[in-house]
């Protein structure tokens, strides 16, 4: 269960990555065809500090996305195989008790 729950979390975030990478390239163009841009002619323009800060972000997560999703995958499924403890039976949680305590 805590695999199958790790994996729902993996893929949720991986969307999350693409979602936000979809969302702020939504935003540029409509930045750009506001400032007139014809999506032709290479030309300079003014953006808000935020946006541009979110494109260099998106545009990093674009070239890195297999290794973070990787990395995503191997984090969430790592931490699961962490929390779930050894599996033993319950006799090896009871502490041991010799004869000299009894």
């Amino acid at each position: 269960m805590k695999y199958l729950i790790a994996a729902f979390m993996t893929g949720f975030l991986i969307l999350a990555m693409f979602g936000f990478i979809w969302k702020t390239e939504g935003e540029f163009r409509q930045a750009a065809l506001d400032r007139g841009w014809d999506g032709e002619q290479d030309m300079g323009m003014e953006l808000p500090g935020d946006l541009l800060q979110r494109i260099s972000i998106a545009n990093l997560l674009r070239v890195y996305s297999i290794p973070i999703s990787v990395l995503l995958a191997g984090l969430c499924f790592g931490i699961a195989f962490q929390v779930g403890g050894s599996g033993g039976d319950a006799k090896s949680d009871q502490p041991v008790v010799t004869e000299e305590q009894k």
